[in-house]
């Protein structure tokens, strides 16, 4: 890209920055104003976020059974499920230009909307054109929801606090992607298909009743504007910062693409080794877990020491994961190696979010943070292919080890190009 390292040893340079408050108000850096902040993101962040994931999360292993037991074929199974990626890939872009022009606010109350009628109709239908449209809609949705709450937090809460509420934004996902499946499954044998679908909808509906109860106390706006008094185009904001944006966007696409292959690499590798589809979903269980008891953890580092300080042990030991689950040759060499990825996911929870919101341009907001999301999405469809392609090519033990030099790339491209977001060196402390 031509880009200089030199000249972008501190990329943050080259954007206009969302102003630092640093004089005790709200998002400053005591710890009580730090709480005081996280307490009034709940109703409008992370009881919105919860309530939508947890609806998802329900669907992940309901869909799948309800479609092939309703008669569809494997391909038409396959297009259903990657219709909710296809929706979130081609509404990030649109999403970000919507906010500029609307608020935050508004377009997460239509996106929950959407979000929950699209779920519920799920069970009322078996046509495969009407449930691709239905998934593309819920992608669409969820891309909308996490913009809106990534720029909701970006405007109104300073870089002193802000890891740790982009971290508490990863721990939601994390804790709803935990309970939904087994929900899910219970539902499911429970009161069926249909109602399940009828309950996942209802409970990412929950989430607009504290979107809407916020207004009554909103976190007053850095700048004090909701949203820039003339917001441009989508296109000329992209192309003012398309530079900053392109820099930026190496390392969510890397880190997704490691992230996404892993989830793939891994019970492959398991069932090569002998392990059942129970015992897979043990050791992805006990990642899991790890990842659930560390992402606090990880905001705290971000804002007391600052972003680097928490990245590159993150991906570091997720890439050591990656490492060692390509060399496994037992089942306790992979259940270690899930761990040490656990470990590391957890220790990166909310880390991309922060790093968008951080280089994110005061004029372009979440236009920019759209195009983030649009890299990170190029990620989650890359992690696949290179599990895929090196797989086949060389084995799976070589696609891991793939998978761990992308994230080496991206913590080269992060110490060498990017540098410290936070506007402070990485081993400062606050006060």
């Amino acid at each position: 890209m031509g880009v200089s390292c030199g000249s972008l040893r501190n990329v943050a340079s080259l954007a206009e920055r969302t102003p630092i408050d640093a004089s005790g108000g709200a998002g400053s850096g005591t710890a009580d104003s730090a709480l005081g902040v996280l307490r009034r993101l709940a109703l409008p962040v992370y009881l919105p976020i919860t309530a939508s994931t947890l609806g998802v999360g329900v669907l992940v292993p309901v869909l799948p059974l309800y479609l092939t037991e309703s008669g569809l074929s494997i391909a038409f199974t396959s297009l259903v499920l990657a219709a909710v990626g296809a929706g979130a890939f081609i509404g990030g872009l649109p999403a970000g230009a919507v906010i500029a022009r609307v608020g935050s606010q508004r377009i997460l109350d239509w996106s929950l909307a959407v979000l929950a009628l699209s779920t519920m109709l799920l069970g009322a239908t078996t046509f495969a054109l009407a449930l691709v449209v239905l998934r593309m809609a819920a992608g669409a949705a969820n891309v909308s929801i996490r913009l809106s709450r990534q720029t909701y937090i970006t405007r109104r809460v300073s870089r002193q606090v802000r890891g740790r509420s982009m971290a508490l934004i990863g721990g939601a996902f994390r804790l709803s992607m935990f309970v939904g499946p087994l929900l899910g499954g219970v539902l499911a044998d429970t009161i069926g298909f249909a109602w399940t679908f009828l309950v996942a909808g209802l409970l990412s509906g929950v989430g607009l009743v504290p979107a809407l109860l916020s207004r009554r106390d909103p976190l007053p706006a850095l700048d004090g504007r909701e949203r820039p008094a003339r917001p441009a185009p989508l296109i000329a904001s992209l192309r003012r910062h398309l530079r900053l944006l392109l820099t930026a966007g190496v390392v969510p696409l890397l880190v997704m693409t490691a992230r996404e292959g892993r989830y793939v690499v891994l019970p492959l590798i398991g069932d090569d080794l002998g392990l059942s589809a129970a015992g897979v979903g043990a050791v992805v269980a006990i990642g899991t877990a790890a990842d659930l008891l560390l992402f606090p953890v990880a905001g705290w580092i971000m804002d007391r020491w600052g972003r680097l300080a928490a990245m590159i042990p993150a991906f570091g030991l997720i890439a050591v994961g990656l490492l060692l689950l390509g060399v496994a040759d037992s089942t306790s060499a992979v259940i270690v190696a899930g761990v040490v990825m656990g470990v590391g996911n957890g220790l990166s929870a909310g880390t991309m979010l922060t790093l968008g919101s951080d280089l994110a341009p005061a004029d372009a907001t979440s236009q920019f943070l759209a195009g983030i999301a649009v890299m990170q999405d190029i990620g989650r469809i890359t992690g696949p292919l290179v599990v895929g392609l090196v797989g086949a090519w060389l084995g799976l033990g070589a696609a891991s080890i793939a998978l761990a030099c992308v994230l080496g790339l991206a913590v080269l491209w992060l110490l060498t190009v990017i540098g410290e977001t936070s506007r402070r060196p990485a081993t400062a402390r606050l006060s």
